[in-house]
This record gives structure tokens, sequence and C-alpha cells, in this order.
């Protein structure tokens, strides 16, 4: 085989393998919208929360996701603002090829009251390119 032949082969080899590997660094959330509402009444206690996840979840029944609040101004969490334990009661996860979008209500650890919630799935795209993987961490809380 000719130099130049094994070349092109190990270069097409390599794209591929870039674009089949799932790179380490890449964001992943859930973001969306959340109230807190009173657990005897059912009614509204706040304004409209915006949330985001730590990272990909599982909303299985009885699990656990910690919900961390968006500043409004700048869309990055709020370090100032304690992070929500909450306990889907009765999560009801949509899917168009993939989970893409959760809402429901659940209890909160620690807390009397119950937060209504609804999230979107925030993902990479395969491969992830430097804008998109910028706008996920945006769109995720963090420094993009």
């Amino acid at each position: 085989m000719s130099p130049r032949k094994y070349l092109l082969r190990l270069a097409v080899a390599g794209f591929f393998a870039v674009l089949a590997a799932p790179p380490a660094s890449a964001v992943e959330c859930w973001q969306g919208w959340g109230y807190w509402i009173d657990a005897q009444t059912g009614t509204y206690k706040s304004q409209e929360l915006l949330l985001v996840t730590d990272g990909p979840v599982d909303w299985i029944p009885g699990g656990s996701v910690t919900l961390r609040v968006l500043d409004r101004a700048s869309g990055r969490i709020d370090e100032s603002k304690a992070p929500i334990v909450a306990m889907p009661l009765d999560a009801r996860v949509y899917y168009r090829g993939s989970a893409n979008y959760v809402d429901g209500l659940a209890q909160v650890q620690g807390a009397a009251d119950r937060i209504k919630f609804g999230l979107s799935h925030i993902a990479p795209s395969t491969p992830v390119l430097p804008a998109m993987e910028a706008y996920v961490a945006r769109a995720c809380g963090l420094d993009g």
C-alpha cells in the first residue's frame, strides 16, 4: 500500500473514531420551571423559579432529583440558593425518540411544601461541536 493511501485510511479511521466516541466534557442537564406549592391546599406559594439539574437524571419512582435555581439576570446557577432535593410523586415523562420533557409534582426533602415542575432535557449534539457545547453549558447554568 502506498504511503498516501495509508495516511488517507488513517485519517478516515481517525475521523470516524472521533465521531463515534462521546466527549468526556459533554454537558447534559434538565432545565425548566417550578413553583412552590402548599402541600395541604395546592395553592401556589412562589413566583416561577427557573430550575436546572446538576446533570443527567433518571426519573424513577421513589428516586430523588437535585434541582438548582437559576438566576434570571445571568442565567447561571444561583449559588446563594440551596439545592432543592425533590422526590417526584407523579412525574410524567414525554418521549420523542428519547426522554425529552418531564413534569409533575414532587415532595421536597426538609420542606413541608411541594414543588410543581416542568423540565426539558438539554443534551449535547453528537458529535459535540464547540458552539453547541457552549450553548448547552449556558442552558445548564454553567460557564460556557
